[in-house]
């Protein structure tokens, strides 16, 4: 006569609720962005762009919020298509050009989150649009870090229009200074929570049994 085990059903169901939301890692459309400027002397500059391959593209947009080491903002300058709100700033790639240049102090860690959204186009000849950041010297112009020499960047994420949620890809050419992590949505959190609790309660039955 079969016995069902509910210990192990717990534990099986746990795991999948864990991978499924590891996989919701893959896939989110939030980062956060972290540099780590210990290694630079003095203030500098933060140079944050949101730019399309080609206007016209398909629209996207990048918002970052939850700032961190960003000082005063009242002499942020911002041209082309950026928006500063309440929790942060908005950039859209409706212009070919669009900046954020903050004055900083160096020594500590800047951070961000980035989320980016956009219109669908499951079109091959769909542009592409890239978040770059970059850091300058007092001067406003003189690179920092191991940069891109082709655009002074120490890392990018690019946002790729589809037909669906848009696909995320990064290229970091300074990782000493900076880093890229996923941030979960609010449902891969509960779902992380649910495989967590199912683990607990497998665990107290298999010590009680």
């Amino acid at each position: 006569m079969f016995k069902p085990n509910f210990s192990l059903t717990l534990r099986h169901a746990a795991l999948a609720l864990a991978l499924s939301a590891c996989a919701g890692l893959v896939s989110a459309q939030t980062l956060h962005v972290e540099l780590n400027t210990a290694s630079l002397a003095d203030a500098g500059f933060l140079d944050l762009q949101f730019n399309p391959s080609q206007v016209p593209a398909s629209f996207a947009s990048a918002t970052i919020s939850h700032l961190s080491g960003f000082g005063d903002l009242s002499g942020v300058a911002l041209k082309g298509d950026v928006q500063q709100h309440a929790a942060g700033f908005v950039f859209g790639n409706t212009s070919d050009y669009n900046d954020l240049f903050q004055g900083i102090t160096f020594g500590g860690k800047v951070s961000f989150d980035v989320t980016f959204g956009g219109l669908s186009d499951a079109s091959p000849a769909a542009l592409q649009s890239k978040f770059a950041v970059s850091l300058y010297g007092a001067d406003g112009a003189t690179a920092l870090g191991n940069f891109n020499p082709q655009d002074g960047t120490l890392m990018s994420i690019t946002w790729q229009p589809t037909a669906g949620a848009g696909v995320l890809s990064s290229d970091i050419t300074d990782r000493t200074i900076a880093g890229v992590s996923a941030v979960p949505e609010p449902s891969t959190w509960a779902m992380l929570g649910a495989g967590l609790a199912l683990v607990g309660v497998a665990r107290r039955r298999k010590l009680s049994a």
